[in-house]
Order: C-alpha cells, then structure tokens, then sequence
C-alpha cells in the first residue's frame, strides 16, 4: 500500500511539473484582403509586465513559457503593426492577427461605425478616417478629404487660384503638422498647393491628433497633427483604377500597382488631372477656377525580414495652373507652376531576443521650385531640404514603463526672390535654416485604466543660436471601459516663411512690407478630451466632447486690417485660440449611421495695439452627415450638410475708393450628397457639391480694374464657385 501511494505521488508531482512547464504555442499572422494569410516572423511575444517574451520564426510560430498565474496579457507587437494584446486565462493555442497601422499607436474602435474612428485606448487625442469615409466623397485631394469631418476645416483662400486651405482648432493650417507615415510632408513651399498634391485615391487612413502630440514626431504641431497613411503593398489591391469628372469639365485618372510578392514588395502610384476650360460663371472676367494640369508619380518599396523593415518612396510632381483675366485693356495673369522631387526611407531593427526594443531611421529629401505669378507680383523660390530623425525604443523594469528617445535634424535652404508690390525687392535671397535636437519620452501604463506620455525635446536653431525646450504631456484615465477622459498640454515653434505661406494676398493691389527681425513662432496648447461609447435601444453609438485653447508667446503677425497694405510683424501683444468641438455618431437603425458635430472658435490677436477677431475665421461650424447602405453594400447613400457662421471682414474700400468699415459675414449651409452602386470588381459613384450654389457674392473687388488700388482677390469667406456636379469609376482587383 506505501509503494502504491509512492507510485501515486511521483506520478501527482511528474504531473505537475510537466504542467509547470507547459508553453502556450501559436501562430502570428496578418490576414489579406483576399482571405488569405501571410505569416510575420521576428513579431515580438511577450506577457505584459515582465521580461519573458520570444519572437516569430520565419513562419510566424511562437512557443513561449506559461505565465507564473492566470489570467495575464499576452502583447503581440510588430514595427508597422497595430500592437496587439489579450487577456490569457488558460493554457491553448492562440493564433493572432495583427493589422497595419502607424506608430502613433493603436486604435481601438467601439462599435460599428468604423469609418471614423474615436480612440478610447491610446492615450493622445485622435481619430482616424478610413477609406469608407473617404469614399463618402469626391476626395479628389487631400483638401477634399475633410467634408465629411468636423475637426478638419477647409476654405478657399482667393478667388484666382483654386487654392484651399485647412483650419484646425480655429488657427491656419501651417499651425497643424501634416506627415505622410510620420514623415514631414506639408511645411515650406508645399504650404499653399500642397494639399491638392496629395490624391485621395492613394490614402489608406488619416489620423487626426488634437493638441499637444509626442515630441518624438517634431517640434511644429501647434494645434495637432494628420498623418497620412498610403496603401502598403500588401494591403493595398493588386490594381486599382479610378476614373472622375465633373459638369465643369475637369478630368482625373488614378491608376495604382501593386507587388506582392518576393522579398522586395512596392506600389506604384499615378495620377493625372486635367482641366482647361475657361469658367467664368459670375461674368466678371477672372475665370472661376485656374486651368490646371498634373502629373504625380510615386513608387514605394518595402522589405521586411524578422530583423530589419525597410521601406522607400520616391516622388515625382509637376503642376502648372493658368488663370485670371484675358483682357486687352486691363489683363490680370495668373501663372503657378510647382515640380518637386522627393525621396523618404524608413529602416527598423527589431531585437527579437529583447521584446519591446527597437530602433528606427526616417529620412526625407526634397527638392522644390515653385513660380507664382499674380499681376505685377511675380515671386520664384527653391526648397532644398533633408531631413532625419533617430528613434530607439527600449522599456525600463518591465514593459509598462517604455522609453523613447533619439535625434532629429531638419536642413531647409530657401533660394527666393520677388518683385512687384513690396517695400524692399527681394532677388536672390538665400536663407539656410539648420534646426538640429534631441527628444525623449516616457510612457507608462497602470493596469488599463490610466496612461501617461511625458516628453520634452530641445531643438537648436541657427538663426537665434538658442535652444529651444519643448516640453509635452499627455494622460488618459478610463473610468470605464467605454468611456477615455484625456488632458494635455505641450509647446512647439515653427519657422515661417511669410510669402510662400501667404500667398494668397499676392492676389491683390496691396503693398507688401516685411519686418527684418522676424522670430521664430512659439506657443502652448491646453487641451481636455471626453470620449464615451454607449447603447441606445440596442445600437450603438459614440460622444465626443473636447475643449482645447492655444497661446502664442510669439506669432508672426500678418496684417490685412488696412486697406492696400500687407504687412509680416512679430507679435506685440497677445494672440490666441479657444476652440470647443462636441460630435455625436450613433447608428439609428441596421445600416444606416448619424453622424452630428458642432464647434465654436474664439480667435483673438493684437493688430497694432487693437485686438481684433482674427479675419477670415468662421466663429462657429457645424456638421450633419446620414449615410445608408443596403444589404451587401450593394447602394451606399450619403448625404452632408456644412453650416458655416459668420466671420469677420476687414476693412478695405470698394471700387468707388469708398472706404468699407469691417462687417461680418452672412452664415450659410454647403450641402453635399453621393450615391455609389456597388459591383463585384468596380464601383460607380455620382455625386453633387454645393448643390444650393452658395457662393461668395462679388468675390474679387473692382474686378474691372485689377490695376487700381484697391483691387483684391484675396477676401474670401465662402466658396467661388456653384454647385458641382460629378461621376466616376472606382475598378479594383484585389
């Protein structure tokens, strides 16, 4: 009977121990468009808080030990992929897919309204746009993107060159960094046209961070940041063709490649857009929009190993816009013409032996020539620039305590002269900005509820020969697992190049005084976030509230308030913007999705010694949008409405010489409205903008004398042209 009991106790005990060393096994993988599967070897497994992890092997398989207690999180992470983690209660076998996604970090979504997402997990302030929200529109360009979002303005800036700008918490979008997978993409010559350089065709995702960012991705994001993520060769379809034309005659051809297969896989992107009719529909003999033609031509290649992600792009732009006034007596010319070459790299090293470590390289060269013409202002620049930033990620203790840190330098050379109506003639002006610092962050985590991202940088500008320290914050507590409540605040400057990003004014008599000792722009931004998921009578839905104020220590002053005169000065007074945003999406029955946002601006700066209302800036917007599809997507229904409040005018004199005291704009609606029918392989899609025909009454003052002084193009407040009316066709193999 003892040998009996014996036997039992090393059979209990061999037992357990080989349960001890049990090892959860399993598989990461990413899942194709198509269904199929693709394993990702060198993925980081590890349990969350400790420092026992394994990587992939070259198929994707892990093995790694069982933890010291149930239940715990497993985190799955990949350079170029959503992290992922979940809640381990029992030993099995776990096979994980991991999405795309950018290092911003991860989004989570609540619900099924999954074209705009609102974040409840990552710690910044952000919401990413997906293809689905983009498809709601035209989406020509970038600076179409927006109509269906709230947090995003976008205007027109003069009634001559078809150019549009973005507003974001009621300041310009200089004020907003735009990236292109976290590398710099809109900033110098690309300020005033470079929205429309982007196509929308090519756009994956758009991320929209409010307020104070992470030091880790620059030092000019005042108000926030877009960063735009293209498609990647394996996500995006094999090839994809989108054709588009509207009642005014403009013509766009998008055709994309994609290779995915071997080790070196790449997109192909192209776009022509083409219009040359003359368009004058309020007669006042300036046509309505430029004639205009590009081509843009981008390639990117990425190679990814279980130790090393590289990724290349190139891009090859050419634009030429031709507008203004044919007239043998009083001609106005308006000739723009950009080309730009550019090319980026990413490099990642991952350490498989040490999961949450790794070290990443970003690079950029530009080369950019731009010469705009309006009237007797004729202005010609050159940007060249490069551009590097150094990030090493590592963790201290356990993974809850990460860090970020490296170094960046930003070399921009301005080759600029103008001629025309200015004080000073400019002619061959060459300035060298050398921006040259350093950063690191610090995140910590505890538990699920509460997140924290500290991080300051010091970046060294040549010009003043001071460093300037750029401290940010930002935290975030769940009460609940639906509900994210965030606070930030952080400070940043940007060096601003005042004709190229006030071009728009060149489109006017006005004579053009620059001040010798501009500085660079500094200011805080303050910000609190709510963000609650909830179920209504079974649906879902989410709110979202945040309130957000920006102070600037110093700001380029750029003054239109009297009448002739244009002048750049350093900020002698204060200068500031209060915005509030509240947004409600909620899916109100099977299919078919409201989304409503409203939002308020105070914007205030001091204009030689008076502080004014800034011009030009609505005080209130708001946003309608009801979309509906049928069973299996077959019919896709959207409808948007944009209120637009009233903004303040200055002062300026009319045709007559007669001077024109300040007044404020007339609010008004934009309506917009799409159908899509949906086929196996292609989509067809007809849409109409602006379909009231609101229009900006006598745009252009003293139109029939662009000679006289008192000429200007440049005071717009609402759109230039009537209601739009267009089709297309969206092919695509996957």
């Amino acid at each position: 009977m003892k040998k009996i009991l014996l036997i039992a106790m090393v059979l209990i005990a061999a037992t357990n121990t080989k349960a001890q060393e049990k090892k959860i096994k399993g598989r990461v993988v990413e899942q194709l468009q198509d269904g199929s599967e693709v394993s990702i070897p060198g993925a980081n497994v590890y349990w969350e808080g400790t420092t026992i992890g394994v990587a992939t092997n070259s198929e994707g398989y892990y093995l790694i030990p069982s933890p010291e207690k149930y239940p715990s999180t497993m985190v799955v992470s990949y350079v170029g992929y959503q992290a992922y983690s979940q809640e381990i209660t029992e030993w099995s076998h776990y096979h994980i897919y991991l999405k795309p996604s950018v290092e911003l970090g991860e989004v989570k979504v609540k619900g099924k309204l999954n074209t705009t997402k609102f974040s409840t997990i990552n710690t910044i302030n952000m919401q990413t746009l997906s293809t689905g929200e983009l498809e709601k529109a035209a989406c020509c360009n970038l600076s179409e993107s927006f109509s269906t979002n709230a947090t995003v303005d976008v205007n027109f800036t003069d009634a001559v060159s078809g150019a549009k700008k973005i507003q974001m918490l009621g300041l310009d979008g200089v004020y907003t960094q735009i990236t292109q997978e976290n590398i710099p993409l809109i900033r110098g010559m690309t300020s005033t046209y470079g929205l429309s350089y982007v196509p929308g065709t090519w756009i994956e995702s758009i991320q929209i961070i409010k307020g104070a960012g992470s030091v880790v991705n620059g030092f000019e994001s005042f108000a926030g940041q877009i960063n735009l993520e293209y498609y990647k060769p394996k996500t995006a379809p094999k090839l994809f063709w989108n054709a588009y034309t509207n009642s005014e005659g403009k013509l766009e051809n998008n055709l994309l490649f994609a290779k995915k297969s071997g080790k070196w896989t790449s997109n192909l992107f192209t776009h022509i857009s083409y219009f040359d009719r003359k368009v004058d529909n309020n007669k006042d003999g300036f046509l309505d929009m430029p004639r205009t033609n590009q081509i843009n031509v981008l390639n990117r290649w990425d190679y990814a190993s279980a130790k090393y992600h590289i990724g290349l792009t190139g891009r090859v732009l050419v634009e030429d816009r031709i507008g203004g006034k044919e007239s043998a007596t009083n001609p106005f010319e308006v000739n723009i013409h950009n080309d730009l070459i550019e090319f980026t790299s990413k490099t990642g090293a991952i350490l498989p032996s040490t999961p949450g470590k790794s070290m990443g390289l970003q690079t950029s060269f530009r080369r950019h020539n731009q010469t705009a013409i309006f009237g007797n202002n004729n202005y010609k620049g050159l940007q060249e620039s490069a551009y590097f930033n150094f990030i090493r990620q590592t963790y201290i203790a356990t993974t809850n305590h990460k860090l970020k840190y490296g170094i960046s330098n930003y070399t921009d050379r301005y080759t600029e002269s103008f001629s025309g109506r200015i004080n000073s003639p400019l002619s061959g002006r060459i300035r060298t900005d050398l921006v040259s610092g350093f950063f690191s962050e610090y995140a910590y985590k505890w538990g699920e509820s509460f997140n924290l991202v500290a991080g300051v940088r010091g970046d060294y500008y040549n010009k003043t020969e001071e460093v300037n320290y750029l401290p940010r914050l930002n935290m975030k507590y769940n009460p609940s697992e639906s509900t994210a409540i965030r606070f930030s605040a952080g400070k940043a400057f940007r060096i601003a190049n005042v004709l190229v990003e006030n071009a728009s004014f060149l489109a006017s008599s006005r004579t053009i005084e620059i001040a010798d000792d501009l500085k660079p722009e500094i200011a805080w931004n303050y910000g609190a976030n709510l963000t609650h998921c909830f179920k209504l009578f079974g649906r879902e839905g989410t709110f979202n509230a945040d309130a957000y104020r920006t102070e600037f220590e110093n700001k380029i002053v750029v003054d239109i308030e009297t009448p002739g005169e244009l002048s750049f000065s350093n900020l002698e007074g204060t200068s500031y913007a209060n915005s509030m945003q509240f947004d409600l999406v909620y899916e109100l029955f099977d299919r078919f999705d409201v989304k409503m946002a409203y939002k308020i601006n105070d914007v205030r700066t001091t204009f030689r010694g008076n502080d004014k209302t800034a011009p030009l800036t609505p005080k209130n917007r708001g946003l309608f949008n009801i979309s509906y599809a049928t069973n299996f997507d077959k019919w896709v229904f959207d409808v948007t409405a944009n209120y637009v409040g009233e903004s303040r005018v200055p002062v300026h004199k009319d045709k007559n010489q007669i001077l024109v005291a300040e007044d404020f704009s007339n609010p008004f609606y934009l309506y917009n409205a799409q159908v899509t029918k949906k086929f196996r392989k292609f989509d067809v899609y007809l849409g109409g903008e602006n379909l009231l025909s609101e229009m900006h009454e006598n745009p252009i003052i003293n139109a029939e004398n662009p000679k006289s002084k008192v000429f200007d193009a440049s005071l717009i407040y609402a759109p230039v042209m009537g209601r739009l009316i267009y089709a297309g066709l969206r092919y695509k193999i996957k």
